[in-house]
């Protein structure tokens, strides 16, 4: 920028001495124009007449630099970026809200108690539910708590938990926290169940439709007349292997016009 100006204002004054003269009709010496000359010169000879290219102003180099483009992280790292953002978006709270929780009571003729939660995930996510219960009796006595956890609940898929209770139990204090499970193991998508009426009961067939031996399951069947419960059947089932099935007898003692099958994977 300096070289710039310098070579201007050696312009500008030749340039006002030829003005000067020829305004005022007065004549420059030889001997200073021939001065001028030689100052112009030698400026020529210190800085040449050709601006380099670098020599322009920011704004015009900054208009002519490549932008570098913005760097995309290694597959990777998009990856666990996508994980770690997936895990932030997992609420407990907001997930339960589209898991139905289901409670069913039941008195034995012996006079135990049983709680069933049956859970139908209608959420976008496959859970784990670890669920706690307190159970209290008259005066809101706590009669003792316990806790289970329900495995590999996959989405669109449907499980249940169940608990013995203290026989003076009233009311039951339920708490379940939701995670994201990793669906170790078997999977409830990979197993079919069926109940087909016999005598006596039913007749359930479970069937393995997954690749892999399954292993760790049990079940439950819930009878029902109209919408009330008049019995169960539970107990773990045997490990199948792939394309297997097991067809078990399932007794009812009252009569049913209904039975409902649920597995679960155990804890």
């Amino acid at each position: 920028m300096k070289l710039k100006l310098i070579l201007k204002t050696a312009a500008l004054v030749m340039a006002a001495v030829v003005a000067a003269a020829s305004l005022s009709g007065c004549g420059v010496s030889k001997s200073e124009f021939n001065s001028l000359k030689e100052r112009v010169a030698a400026l020529e000879d210190m800085y040449g007449t050709d601006i380099p290219e670098t020599a322009s102003s920011g704004s015009s180099r900054a208009s002519k630099a490549t932008p570098r483009p913005t760097e995309e992280p290694e597959r990777d790292d998009r990856s666990s970026d996508e994980n770690n953002k997936s895990s932030e978006k997992f609420d407990s709270d907001t997930v339960g809200e589209d898991i139905d929780v289901i409670e069913y009571d039941y008195l034995d003729n012996d006079g135990k108690k049983f709680a069933f939660f049956v859970f139908d995930n209608d959420s976008d996510y496959d859970v784990d539910a670890d669920i706690s219960i307190e159970c209290r009796g008259s005066n809101d006595r706590n009669l003792g708590k316990d806790s289970k956890t329900l495995k590999n609940l996959e989405s669109g898929q449907r499980s249940y938990v169940g608990f013995e209770l203290d026989e003076d139990t009233e009311t039951i204090v339920r708490t379940v926290n939701y995670n994201e499970s990793r669906l170790r193991g078997t999977r409830l998508s990979d197993i079919g169940a069926r109940a087909a009426r016999a005598q006596g009961g039913v007749n359930l067939t479970v069937t393995n439709n997954g690749a892999d031996d399954a292993d760790d399951l049990k079940y439950l069947v819930i009878f029902f007349d109209g919408s009330s419960m008049v019995g169960f059947d539970s107990n773990n089932l045997p490990n199948l292997k792939a394309g297997e099935n097991v067809t078990l007898p399932s007794v009812c003692y009252e009569d049913f016009d209904r039975a409902d099958v649920f597995i679960a994977v155990t804890d």
